[in-house]
């Protein structure tokens, strides 16, 4: 899903509606949840790539470690120009310490 969407749509998706069965649609219409949720073209790409399926999206806490750690591999990959704190922030919704507080943390996944 991180190959359609990116982590942080990702992300977004697992906190809204992680632990839940979803059906993807052959078309997203605009009051559909992906539809709302995700935006027009992001959840045309998703529509795209899984139309007629069910997912089953895993728990909150799975898309949380999944996000930290591409948050760590962003962080030290030495890719980002300027305040690479502020710009993961921004990418993923978190505040400036929180970000920091992720790239301490271990994860199983690191």
């Amino acid at each position: 899903m991180t190959d359609v969407l990116g982590p942080a749509l990702t992300y977004k998706l697992g906190q809204s509606m992680g632990g839940a069965r979803v059906y993807v649609p052959k078309k997203i219409q605009a009051d559909y949840p992906l539809g709302l949720l995700l935006g027009g073209q992001d959840a045309e790409r998703l529509c795209a790539h899984y139309a007629g399926n069910v997912l089953d999206l895993p728990s909150k806490y799975f898309f949380r470690a999944v996000r930290n750690h591409h948050i760590r591999q962003e962080y030290h990959s030495g890719t980002l120009t300027g305040s690479r704190a502020d710009h993961l922030a921004l990418k993923y919704g978190l505040s400036r310490r929180q970000v920091l507080n992720v790239v301490r943390q271990q994860c199983h996944f690191d």
